[in-house]
């Protein structure tokens, strides 16, 4: 089993032309009616689950092509929609900021010879870093399904096998 990772990283080579891979998108987007849809902008995909689909841990595809020796390089990310990474990093900040300034206060508490009760900021500015950290994980964990239909859009597309590619 492998080990889940916040904002899963994809790479792989397929031996056709960036623009041949394009064509295929396009015309898979065109051709199904599934759960997914996609946006093409220059040589950056986007998949996004449909409107109607999505809930707050819904996840996104995006893939970047280039030009490679045998064909095109596909560089891919899932991960959550803006919104949801937005606010993760935000909540990042707000304990980061808020344990540094808990860190000075304690440092001030020393300096006036004071009970240092601020020092306690730091244990549950930890503990709440560790809290942000495991959402994503759990939020991953509610998108899994969806993961794996924004997958099947890329290997559909592409005419790979099922399990070429491991998000």
């Amino acid at each position: 089993m492998r080990r889940p990772r916040v904002r899963p990283k994809i790479e792989f080579v397929v031996d056709l032309p960036p623009s041949e891979v394009l064509s295929r998108f396009r015309a898979c987007m065109a051709e199904h009616d599934r759960e997914c849809k996609g946006s093409i902008l220059g040589e950056c995909i986007e998949v996004t689950v449909i409107a109607d689909k999505q809930h707050f841990w819904s996840p996104q595809l995006s893939l970047q092509l280039s030009e490679h020796e045998r064909g095109t390089v596909i560089y891919g990310r899932v991960g959550p929609t803006p919104q949801v990474w937005t606010m993760l990093i935000a909540l990042y900040a707000i304990v980061a900021i808020s344990s540094i300034f808990a860190m000075f206060f304690a440092f001030s508490q020393w300096l006036l010879d004071q009970p240092l009760w601020a020092l306690w900021a730091l244990p549950l500015g930890l503990g709440l870093t560790a809290m942000v950290y495991g959402t994503a994980y759990v939020g991953q964990r509610l998108g899994a399904d969806q993961t794996h239909a924004l997958a099947k859009v890329v290997t559909s597309a592409l005419d790979l096998p099922e399990d070429a590619m491991h998000v």
